[in-house]
């Protein structure tokens, strides 16, 4: 505009791959707990089944890698610099920890929680997969607040890599510690189970793989083919250094075992590269509503407090294809009283807002 009036830079476009791979972390994601959960032993030991259990371990990098991604794209592409980065996305991560630590609430042993007993504490204290990108997001929002280029963005996270890789590989791993060899509940536990412990998902190595996906928003091209080509040529060399090293029984942190489950991933976004942004976009609220799916799905499952999720209710006792039918219903419930939830907070919002301006008219014109 030429007239002087405030010009609206147009808004960016999306990016069709990022969104199928969202929605697809998050189709992995459900039905890879519910069948977890619900398999028997016979229906795991089927070929397919044991297929399926190898692909299976690519779903938490490739949930963290995509939250890395999708992150550090929105980050670049908002107004925010310098400290106004880590500012603003404080409440995403304290959110992030609230639920994951909710997610662990051990209502079933509250006694002992007050007693001390390490291994309660331990279970609450452990981290998940939403503690790791909450920490990993903060971090990420640290760097990318530098004021350098993207190149040495990309310099400060592969050194961060590294860095959680060798801290992860430190004695006694991978050999996990009981609770009771643990620092004292409270504090200290928090900080060993967050860095290593007994938690499934601890920040070392699995932030590796949410800043793998932060230096794919710092260099993926803008332009699809090539962003596709550069997925490729990086997933597959990334593959090649594992093809003579076996990879059975490796340690999370083992640099070859990392470097495969990120080839992987940046190949499998490179097939989504050919899903439709028609079709990608109509994935979009699915991606979206991962944090929501992930805190409902995961008392249906497994359970919260003193509340039984299928995997007691059910237990592993289930064929493959009632497995299949019962992770379907499970993903359609949560993403169902996810778009529920996020109505009626957008109502009550909406009438909160008619209350005040009513009230603010009553107090101009008593």
């Amino acid at each position: 505009m030429s007239d002087g009036s405030l010009t609206i830079p147009p808004k960016a476009p999306r990016i069709p791959t990022l969104d199928a791979a969202r929605a697809v972390g998050v189709v992995a994601m459900v039905f890879g707990h519910t069948l977890d959960a619900l398999l028997s032993a016979e229906a795991r030991a089927a070929p397919g089944m044991v297929l399926y259990w190898k692909a299976r371990g690519f779903t938490a990098p490739l949930f963290m890698l995509v939250s890395g991604w999708a992150v550090t794209v929105a980050i670049r592409r908002g107004r925010a610099s310098g400290l106004d980065i880590p500012r603003g996305r404080l409440g995403r991560v304290l959110l992030l920890l609230a639920i994951g630590y909710g997610l662990r609430w051990p209502g079933w042993g509250i006694d002992q929680l007050r007693a001390g007993d390490p291994a309660v504490w331990s279970h609450l204290l452990a981290f998940d997969a939403l503690h790791v990108i909450g920490v990993s997001l903060f971090l990420a929002a640290l760097v990318l607040a530098l004021p350098w280029t993207s190149r040495e963005k990309v310099g400060v996270f592969a050194l961060l890599g590294v860095l959680a890789m060798a801290l992860a590989m430190r004695p006694p791993a991978p050999v996990l510690p009981a609770p009771a060899e643990l620092p004292s509940p409270r504090l200290g536990m928090a900080v060993a189970q967050a860095l290593g412990g007994t938690s499934p998902f601890p920040l070392l190595p699995w932030c590796i793989y949410f800043f793998a996906g932060a230096v794919v928003g710092l260099t993926a091209p803008a332009d699809a083919r090539r962003r596709t080509v550069a997925l490729t040529l990086a997933g597959a060399a990334m593959f090649a250094v594992t093809l003579w090293t076996g990879l059975e029984d490796l340690p999370p942190a083992h640099p070859g075992l990392v470097a495969y489950r990120i080839g992987a991933v940046l190949l499998l976004l490179a097939a989504l590269s050919a899903v439709p942004a028609a079709a990608a976009a109509r994935l979009a609220p699915v991606g979206k509503a991962s944090l929501g799916v992930y805190a409902i799905h995961i008392p249906i499952v497994w359970g919260w407090s003193t509340w039984h999720g299928l995997a007691l209710r059910i237990g592993p006792s289930l064929s493959a294809w009632n497995a299949v039918l019962v992770a379907a219903i499970v993903l359609a419930a949560s993403f169902g009283l996810h778009l529920a939830f996020k109505h009626a907070r957008g109502a009550g919002a909406a009438g909160l807002r008619r209350v005040r301006a009513a009230l603010d008219r009553v107090a101009l014109d008593p």
